[in-house]
């Protein structure tokens, strides 16, 4: 059992899960509310561990580098904290990047320049695809991958690359569009910008926000393609790499990396325009990971403070303040993940104890 110290202040309901549930899936009364995780802190590899957790919180699913430096998928039972199963998918690559299908039955990891689909039910790999080359010069060679986001349909999966490189030199980074049904990659688009961190799709479907090291970038999915749309300079010296949408999608959030970490934006997608300006932690902050509550009402920020330790910050999405009774300690030494669960008062983080990967379950 883990020895974190943390406030406990449950705003979700049965009853709001259970919507919660019934807006995702269009099903009638028979659906059941997510499921609460068990806390513990379980060994699941060695870094760059990824948590992602399935729509009904039985199943938690992480994306990992294991100790014979393999890319594994290992799948965790929430209710008795046992790794069930597990798939090794190709030898890390530097950067990966993964999400869920929204009914939970694919998960799509990107490593190097490659795009793996996993079959949760199975715990098998379906398909393998290389990604598109990159547009580049000779010699050059293909930009990190840095992001990677599911459509709300389940159709389309949405990777975001940073820019071809040469010695001090860099090229416009890219979002590539991905058709599961296919499956293949069907287009893409470049953007202004040789930085790239990771995307959210507004709710709704039509709309991409692309965090970037020269602001937010809007893309347009409507088409056939995706297409630039315009880019939203933040306020943080436009560092705005983590970008993640309120439930109704009136509001961007947009959490700074960097030099200015630390600092967050809201924008309005309707105008595209930053309406308030967020300084979540004095100083420079390591912060990264962002995520939206089940019920809305708070996002949730992992910190690696290398004085204090790492943390779980919470957000008001109301007011963009920080609620300091509700940070949450986490035992790692460091945090490489988070994902909050569907119940509403469960996160899932990942870091590292030492030199082994964790992902720590915790009833916040």
């Amino acid at each position: 059992m883990s020895t974190h110290t943390r406030a406990k202040a449950v705003r979700w309901t049965t009853v709001i899960a259970a919507a919660a549930v019934l807006a995702l899936t269009g099903t009638g009364a028979e659906a059941a509310a997510p499921v609460s995780g068990t806390e513990a802190v379980i060994t699941i590899g060695a870094n760059h561990a990824q948590p992602l957790v399935s729509p009904d919180g039985t199943k938690a699913y992480v994306v990992v580098t294991g100790t014979d430096n393999l890319v594994q998928v290992k799948a965790i039972d929430t209710q008795t904290d046992a790794v069930t199963g597990q798939v090794a998918l190709s030898t890390n690559q530097v950067d990966l990047a993964a999400g869920l299908s929204p009914d939970g039955a694919r998960l799509y990891v990107a490593n190097g320049q490659q795009l793996s689909v996993v079959d949760t039910a199975s715990l098998t790999v379906v398909a393998n695809t290389a990604l598109p080359d990159q547009p580049r010069q000779a010699g050059w060679n293909p930009g990190t991958l840095t992001g990677l986001t599911v459509s709300p349909d389940g159709g389309t999966v949405y990777v975001v690359q940073n820019g071809p490189t040469a010695y001090r030199q860099y090229g416009q980074g890219r979002v590539l569009a991905y058709s599961t049904a296919r499956p293949a990659f069907t287009g893409s688009v470049q953007v202004p910008g040789s930085f790239t961190g990771t995307a959210a799709v507004r709710p709704g479907g039509r709309d991409l926000y692309v965090g970037s090291s020269g602001g937010v970038f809007h893309v347009s999915t409507a088409g056939a393609t995706p297409a630039l749309v315009g880019t939203v300079t933040g306020t943080a010296s436009a560092l705005d790499y983590y970008p993640v949408f309120t439930q109704d999608g009136t509001r961007l959030f947009a959490l700074a990396g960097g030099s200015n970490g630390g600092q967050a934006d809201l924008i309005d997608p309707a105008a595209d325009t930053v309406t308030q300006h967020l300084a979540l932690v004095s100083g420079f902050a390591d912060l990264h990971a962002p995520q939206l509550s089940a019920d809305g009402t708070r996002f949730y920020v992992a910190e690696n403070d290398y004085t204090t330790g790492p943390s779980v910050l919470a957000v008001d999405t109301a007011t963009g303040n920080v609620v300091p009774a509700e940070a949450v300690s986490p035992d790692e030494d460091g945090l490489d993940g988070l994902a909050a669960g569907p119940d509403g008062h469960t996160l899932y983080v990942t870091g590292t104890i030492g030199t082994s990967g964790k992902l720590q379950i915790i009833a916040n």
